[in-house]
């Protein structure tokens, strides 16, 4: 990955210069997104939905949680029948973005399951204070409905029954950057400079911590990958998730029993870690453009990487979380009665035909490989009884089944 210098804000040359001009590319991520002055989603900047920085399914409009509602109401009813001492189950939200998700998730419950509406209660663990307040305003409609923001510590420390949803959360989470150079691996760093009183960055090599240098090794030899491939070229790089471990460590910790479904872009190893994909999957967006110098505009855009499946199941697996099953969205979706949803349309009158033209696209848009549709749905459980297969897998089923 070759870019020249890119101007660089003051606020972030500060952050650099004080740890000596020159810092890990995970915490240039972390900051860019995280700084709570002035990261990308810290302070509310970036803007979820067609009009704004990028899209996800639940911001299209209710479409989405239409579907997914039927899997959540299943799960619902199969926690509290095993335990009929079990009053309220817990809807977990991590990462909610704009708030969307839950947004259009409660008005589908209310009208698919009414009485199960009265027996749950929701939980958002957001970091960030910019996106907590947009939050806020888009729930707060639902007053009589229990809502509570936590962090991860918190919620760890009081675990509950319930489901976990991970909708595009993991794709944000810092990520640490390696490099192949004259068949040695380095980290891959951030540096500052300064030339006629003005900050610019650019990438720079920095030596292989042991700790990722160890996981590396580690990782690698369990899901028979090489990092890097053979034969890969000279400054071939990837991304590394080294804070993957501890989140699945920490989401394992709030919950005492039920499903953690992740929504998110993902990879097969020998897809991820190929030497045809030699910058790896990293990517920032900006009003709905993608940009592969993720350098550039720090402190306004997403910064995204994709996941690696095998990676995924390995460290869930590790922290107490059971895997159930993995499908693409646009088969997970029409598990779920999409096909239904379309063919419901057509009885929308010609006075409505605008309306049923949007949502129609909406509906495409969610499984159409090349937007939405290639989203990996992962489903872990955690159960504290004996029998582990309790909680029921719609989407994981062939359609009409």
């Amino acid at each position: 990955m070759e870019h020249l210098p890119v101007p660089c804000p003051d606020w972030m040359a500060a952050h650099i210069s004080d740890r000596g001009g020159v810092i890990s590319f995970f915490d240039f991520m972390d900051l860019a997104l995280n700084d709570m002055k002035n990261g990308s989603y810290a302070t509310g900047k970036l803007r979820i939905g067609p009009k704004g920085d990028f899209v996800t399914s639940p911001s299209l409009g209710p479409e989405f949680c239409d579907l997914l509602a039927s899997q959540v109401v299943d799960w619902v009813e199969a926690l509290l029948h095993t335990d009929v001492t079990s009053e309220v189950i817990s809807i977990i939200d991590i990462g909610p973005g704009e708030g969307d998700l839950l947004f259009h998730l409660i008005e589908a419950l209310q009208k698919k399951s009414p009485s199960l509406f009265k027996k749950i209660k929701l939980i958002l663990i957001e970091i960030n204070e910019g996106m907590k307040d947009r939050q806020k305003r888009r729930l707060a409609p639902f007053k009589d409905i229990p809502i509570c923001w936590m962090s991860m510590k918190e919620l760890s420390d009081v675990p509950v029954k319930g489901i976990m949803i991970a909708h595009e959360i993991l794709d944000a989470l810092p990520v640490d950057r390696v490099v192949s150079n004259n068949n040695k691996l380095f980290m891959q760093g951030v540096k500052l400079s300064t030339l006629n009183n003005k900050h610019y960055i650019e990438f720079t090599n920095l030596p292989l911590s042991d700790s990722i240098k160890n996981s590396i090794i580690d990782i690698s030899n369990k899901i028979d990958i090489s990092i890097p491939p053979q034969n890969s070229e000279e400054g071939w790089s990837t991304e590394w998730h080294s804070c993957l471990n501890n989140w699945f460590k920490e989401t394992s910790l709030c919950l005492t029993e039920g499903p953690l479904l992740i929504i998110d872009y993902a990879l097969e190893a020998n897809r991820y870690y190929s030497k045809s994909r030699s910058e790896g999957t990293i990517i920032s967006y900006s009003s709905q453009v993608s940009n592969s110098n993720i350098l550039e505009k720090i402190g306004t855009t997403d910064i995204t990487s994709h996941l690696c499946l095998e990676i995924i199941y390995l460290l869930a697996i590790k922290n107490n979380w059971n895997f159930v099953g993995e499908r693409k969205q646009g088969l997970s979706l029409l598990a779920l009665g999409l096909a239904d949803k379309l063919n419901d349309l057509k009885q929308i009158p010609n006075s409505k035909l605008g309306e049923a033209l949007t949502k129609r696209e909406n509906l495409l848009r969610l499984i159409d490989p090349s937007c939405l549709g290639d989203f990996r749905w992962i489903l872990f459980n955690k159960s504290s009884s004996a029998n582990s297969d309790i909680l029921q897998s719609r989407f994981l089923k062939e359609p009409n089944d």
